[in-house]
């Protein structure tokens, strides 16, 4: 029997080989998670030899990420915003690029009483984050997916915010809405079709393709979140969507009559990430 930092080098060694992204660390979030320990343990207690049934389970684990399973799809779990999240393959995995777009609202509304639509919701992760900062919004988050929409419920009672939050069925592509909000937020699918075969195989094989590209120049759903703003954000209201690293002048382009106060906030790669403005 082998103790459990003989399994996380044999693990780490399997996955290597296997050429998955980052072999040490996966191996480490699959043992924790399989025994139930947290990932500090395996070194404190590097000599605890695991029985049968749990080094099947760690078998099982790391079999998945061997095939370039996300580990977080494995787990069903991940942090967004330092918060919880309960994820599956209906959903995106939540990207830490994100959190600007969460930080730029979240200064943007501080503790002012907004209703807000987000679009395209997935996880909940964008609505459940800034619910749990601005604690005087209310937000409607929107999606295609019922499955998706059932698991940002639960995310949402996970973070207790489920009171502020109204979660809606709705394909904006189909329809606008019949009320007004004070801000709308996006991370809508913006990948270009032409670049989807270059993605990841853990994002293309995994992922929900349908979060990640509109199957066309990656600009579909920007153009109709211009289209209805007259319906659906109020004057002087404020509309915040990630955007590609390479979609600035696009984008700008495309709101250019309908935004003032236009501003571009990059991420830690330096790239652009965030466009946010102010509805004319």
């Amino acid at each position: 029997m082998k103790t459990l930092m003989e399994i996380l080098t044999l693990s780490s060694t399997y996955l290597k080989e296997k050429n998955v992204s980052e072999p040490r660390l996966s191996s480490e979030i699959l043992i924790a998670h399989a025994l139930g320990i947290k990932r500090l343990d395996i070194y404190l207690k590097f000599d605890i030899v695991p029985d049968e049934n749990e080094l099947e389970k760690i078998r099982g684990l790391i079999k998945r990420r061997g095939k370039n399973e996300p580990v977080q799809y494995i787990t069903g779990e991940t942090e967004f915003f330092g918060l919880p999240f309960r994820v599956n393959r209906s959903v995106l995995i939540p990207r830490h690029d994100t959190e600007v777009l969460v930080e730029q609202a979240v200064k943007t509304i501080g503790k002012s009483e907004l209703n807000i639509l987000e679009i395209g919701t997935g996880s909940g992760c964008i609505a459940i984050s800034i619910a749990s900062k601005c604690p005087n919004a209310l937000i409607t988050a929107t999606d295609i997916s019922d499955v998706a929409l059932d698991t940002a419920s639960k995310n949402a009672e996970l973070n207790k915010v489920s009171g502020r939050i109204k979660f809606l069925k709705h394909d904006i592509l189909k329809g606008s809405f019949k009320d007004k909000f004070d801000m709308i937020i996006s991370n809508p699918p913006y990948i270009r079709k032409n670049v989807t075969d270059n993605l990841e195989e853990q994002v293309k094989k995994y992922e929900p393709l349908s979060a990640l590209t509109d199957n066309a120049d990656g600009l579909t759903f920007y153009r109709r979140i211009n289209d209805i703003l007259p319906q659906a954000l109020k004057d002087g209201g404020h509309l915040l969507l990630e955007i590609g690293y390479d979609q600035e002048n696009e984008i700008r382009e495309i709101y250019k009559k309908s935004l003032a106060g236009v501003i571009i906030t990059r991420d830690l790669s330096n790239n652009p990430r965030v466009l946010s403005g102010i509805k004319i």
